[in-house]
């Protein structure tokens, strides 16, 4: 029995205590098990979660459908909580994956305007490369351009980057493509209508491709760019001081 509260004797063997323990040694156990259960409560709600059903009763229609979690702990036995989680981890990886938010972009400053001329990140970068500076193009006279000076005129625009994961096939491509190749294996001839999938096996399958366009945001990010809210901007004194020296 516990030495110093024998009314506590179950409650210490719970926990695997022998009597000889301080009720402080208790309190750290039953502290420590609640955080567990707060951090496992914050893992189900945040990625085991999916949208509920309605009940159909009639009480219940025009109410909000509240969630369901995918695993149960408090009925299960450990055998099938551990069952209930390895099925649920498709729709964990799922949950895990952000929406894309495209990485922040600054301006983009141009001599002409022109698609493809977007090439400094600055004011000060075009101007030091620029300002007074003739060119000769590629030698035709047609190409010839006088350097820049205060006055002329330049432009300022956005850059916009794709969200990489664009560029991935879709499900319907992917399906596609096992269909094509199914058909130039050696069973082609027997091939029909395959994959045949209904509305849960794509669901599965959009599922298993987030991971990959997490992926694809993490590892693919693009280097080339589109321009949006394109402004002209005329070069001043203050300019080309800011910018200097050459």
């Amino acid at each position: 029995m516990p030495k110093h509260k024998p009314e506590l004797a179950a409650i210490y063997n719970v926990f695997g205590l022998s009597s000889n323990h301080e009720l402080s040694t208790l309190l750290a156990n039953i502290e420590n098990t609640k955080r567990f259960s707060d951090l496992l409560h914050d893992v189900e709600r945040e990625f085991f979660m999916v949208p509920g059903e309605p009940s159909g009763e009639p009480e219940d229609e025009g109410s909000v459908v509240d969630a369901e979690c995918l695993v149960n702990r408090w009925g299960s036995k450990p055998s099938e909580y551990l069952e209930q989680f390895r099925a649920a981890l498709p729709f964990a990886a799922a949950n895990a994956i952000p929406d894309y938010e495209a990485p922040a972009t600054g301006e983009k400053w141009s001599l002409t305007g022109e698609n493809g001329s977007w090439d400094y990140d600055s004011l000060d970068e075009l101007l030091k490369d620029n300002y007074g500076h003739d060119s000769c193009g590629d030698g035709h006279p047609a190409s010839f351009r006088p350097g820049l000076y205060e006055g002329d005129t330049v432009y300022r625009g956005t850059e916009c980057k794709d969200d990489p994961a664009s560029f991935l096939p879709g499900r319907d491509d992917l399906l596609e493509h096992m269909s094509e190749r199914a058909y130039e294996s050696d069973a082609g001839e027997w091939v029909d209508n395959y994959p045949a999938l209904d509305a849960a096996a794509k669901a599965d399958l959009e599922r298993a491709m987030r991971p990959l366009m997490a992926w694809a945001r993490k590892h693919c990010q693009p280097e080339f760019f589109t321009i949006k809210d394109i402004t002209p901007h005329v070069v001043t004194v203050e300019d080309v001081r800011k910018a200097a020296p050459w």
